[in-house]
């Protein structure tokens, strides 16, 4: 009778550590899963349409000089369509970029903005950063600029 009770409270203790264990697991398992997909949601939906459009704005041979304003108004519908992914610094680089087109008074439309590419920069380090955390191929050296 006595091995009986044993057998049933270690087997009980090993049912009790087993779930606690596979609970805890399955829950930093589907944490990860959450972040990976929110991860993948920023950089689909922010990141990569924005570096599109930056990346048009490179003119082979002479680099990048900046956007003209029907670009920034793009990248800032794209920032509007997806408000809740948006991190702060890059919502404070369109916002001060809206700032100097307003000081123009939308009177040049071939002024270019951002050319001491804070927003090109910002958007490469980002996008990369994303890449790398999600597993996939990435620049290294754009993830070593330092972001200010």
């Amino acid at each position: 009778m006595r091995e009986v009770i044993i057998a049933l409270v270690s087997s009980s203790i090993t049912i009790v550590i087993t779930s606690f264990f596979n609970y805890h697991f399955r829950l930093r398992q589907e944490i990860r899963n959450e972040s990976v997909k929110y991860t993948t949601e920023i950089l689909k939906n922010v990141y990569t349409p924005i570096l599109k459009i930056l990346l048009s704005a490179i003119v082979p041979g002479d680099g990048y000089d900046g956007i003209t304003k029907e670009m920034l108004f793009e990248i800032e519908a794209i920032m509007k369509r997806n408000y809740e992914l948006v991190d702060p610094h890059l919502h404070s680089i369109i916002w001060s970029l809206k700032t100097e087109v307003r000081r123009e008074h939308y009177e040049e439309s071939l002024r270019l903005f951002d050319k001491n590419k804070t927003l090109l920069t910002h958007v490469e380090h980002h996008f990369n950063f994303y890449r790398k955390r999600i597993g996939l191929p990435f620049d290294k050296t754009k993830l070593t600029r330092t972001i200010t």
